[in-house]
């Protein structure tokens, strides 16, 4: 009775046959060596980079903005959550990971924008009010407009007090540290013309459209990196195959034959089909 064995080494699985002869002595061995995959292929990220960068670029509020921020802010949680629980593709997780940071930087810098732009477009709004009241009560009231214009530009600046210590901490070791001061100073003071404020927003949606633009590039080009990656080792895989054959390695008492599979005979190559019965 022939003697059957299987040992697993790794991906590759070796049936070790040994043969018997009628009268039970020993006639020699078989070992057939295979690889065997393993079906350990971890889970995809559901990652939009589209979805997550049009949403900053869609925001047109501050309000809206923060939601966009704290939107990312949650998926940017479930990231690191995947990333720790060892279920998803890691490096595809990193790249999500890497790219969300970055956007979530460019969502405070428009949410910071927009309110700046807000406040100076509420100013405008006021003075142009005030320019059309009578100017005989206008002189009778100056005083207590100057004092409601003083505990207004206060209050504003309690609510921006937040952003203000950000871009001071973030701008101090910049060049763009008196431009952006000098930005906020004119918008919640009044100052700004109309022709100022659109300006500003100009200079404001482009810095916000390159700095996701690059986050976007280096999702991109990370993502390529992989796929070529990929690409090169199935590459390296078919040549292996092709070398050994079906991957099948036989060995009879020491002496390794590669097998090759197999293939019926058909019409098409010119082979004989048998149709006697």
């Amino acid at each position: 009775m022939n003697e059957v064995s299987i040992i697993r080494t790794g991906n590759t699985e070796r049936r070790i046959t040994k043969l018997h002869n009628i009268d039970g002595s020993y006639a020699g061995t078989i070992s057939v060596s295979r690889p065997v995959s393993k079906n350990n292929k971890k889970r995809r990220s559901d990652y939009s980079f589209k979805q997550i960068s049009a949403q900053v670029l869609n925001a047109k509020t501050s309000d809206k903005a923060s939601q966009v921020r704290t939107s990312i802010g949650m998926k940017l949680n479930l990231l690191y959550k995947r990333r720790k629980g060892g279920e998803y593709d890691e490096e595809e997780i990193t790249r999500a990971i890497l790219h969300a940071e970055q956007i979530l930087r460019a969502c405070k810098k428009k949410e910071k924008h927009l309110k700046m732009e807000e406040a100076a477009e509420k100013h405008m709004e006021e003075s142009a009010f005030e320019e059309q009241e009578n100017p005989v009560e206008e002189a009778a009231a100056d005083e207590k407009e100057q004092a409601l214009e003083s505990e207004e530009f206060e209050a504003l600046m309690e609510k921006l007090e937040l952003d203000m210590e950000e871009m001071y901490e973030k701008a101090e070791e910049t060049a763009e540290f008196d431009e952006e001061l000098e930005e906020f100073s004119k918008a919640l003071s009044g100052d700004m013309e109309p022709e100022d404020l659109k300006q500003l927003k100009l200079k404001h949606r482009s810095e916000e459209q390159r700095d996701i633009l690059q986050a976007d590039l280096k999702y991109l080009k990370a993502l390529f990196d992989r796929l070529q990656a990929e690409k090169e080792n199935n590459g390296k895989k078919t040549s292996s195959q092709a070398y050994t054959g079906s991957g099948v390695i036989m060995t009879f008492d020491g002496m390794d034959v590669p097998v090759e599979p197999e293939i019926p005979p058909t019409p098409e190559t010119g082979g004989a089909i048998d149709t006697t019965l």
